[in-house]
Parts: C-alpha cells; sequence; structure tokens
C-alpha cells in the first residue's frame, strides 16, 4: 500500500459534453504512458494589484490557476492510437480520470478539456504521441476534482 498518489497511472476518458461526462459516461482506459511523462501542470492565475505612487501595493487580487495535463504514448504495434486527429488537431471536448498506481490514494479528474497531439519520432523511442489536455472551466465545482477509484478509508 502507497501513501502517496504516485506510480503507474491508470488514465480513463470519457466523451465531456455541456461542461461535463455524462452521469451514464462510457470511461475508457488508454495504454500506458511512457515512463514519467504523466503531469498535471499549474500556472498560478493572473494577479493583479492597486499601486499608489511610489509603488506601494494598497490591494491585490489574483485570478484562478490554469492546469494542463501532459503525458507521452509510443507508438506500438498492432496497438489502435487513443484518438484521432487532423494534424494535431483532436475533436470535441474531452474528460479524464486519472487513478495512481495504489488505487486507494487520490487520483484526480477533469470534467471538461480540449486536446492536441504532437507526433514526433527519434531512433531511441520511435513514434511519439504528446498529448496536451487544456482544462476547461467545468459545468460545475473546481477544473481539477480529486477522485477516488475505491472508497477513502479513514
Amino acid at each position: 500500500m502507497a501513501l502517496l498518489s504516485w506510480g503507474k497511472p491508470d488514465i480513463e476518458t470519457a466523451e465531456s459534453t455541456d461542461g461535463a461526462p455524462a452521469a451514464a459516461a462510457t470511461w475508457k482506459s488508454i495504454d500506458t504512458p511512457k515512463d514519467t511523462t504523466t503531469k498535471l501542470t499549474p500556472t498560478a492565475g493572473t494577479e493583479t494589484e492597486a499601486l499608489e505612487e511610489g509603488g506601494d501595493v494598497v490591494d491585490s487580487r489574483t485570478g484562478k490557476n490554469k492546469y494542463q495535463l501532459e503525458f507521452d504514448h509510443f507508438v506500438k504495434k498492432g496497438k489502435k492510437r487513443p484518438w484521432e486527429d487532423n494534424d494535431g488537431i483532436i475533436a470535441g471536448e474531452h474528460a479524464f480520470r486519472i487513478t495512481p498506481e495504489d488505487p486507494d490514494c487520490e487520483g484526480i479528474q477533469i470534467d471538461r478539456c480540449t486536446l492536441r497531439v504532437e507526433e514526433s519520432y527519434t531512433t531511441a523511442d520511435g513514434i511519439m504521441l504528446h498529448y496536451v489536455a487544456k482544462v476547461l472551466k467545468p459545468k460545475e465545482g473546481k477544473m481539477v476534482k480529486p477522485y477516488f477509484k475505491n472508497a477513502p478509508k479513514n
């Protein structure tokens, strides 16, 4: 049993409609990504400051964070690519659930995002697909939500 939400993740995806996966959404597992490439990266919200003469800060406010989910896939013989693309553009909106190696640990759920792919090739890795999901405002709640495949045990 792990204490941390690390290790080989299980990534599932579903179609997102009207800002959320349907209640009866069919979640599809995708092939295991390349080692250490699955990451969720936040970008701090824009900070706005009210300055008075001399540069002293009178007040400030910060906007919400932005998020990007990324992972890389090997193109394997006999395996179908998880999504069809048109020169990197993947149609529609998508939802993701990521379960860590220990399914009792907290994972993440993203209800709404757009998805693109960057295809590359090296002799070390062969053809690689670098997927980038830009997280969008969901129908309700936070952009990145906790997800538990198994109910938490306190």
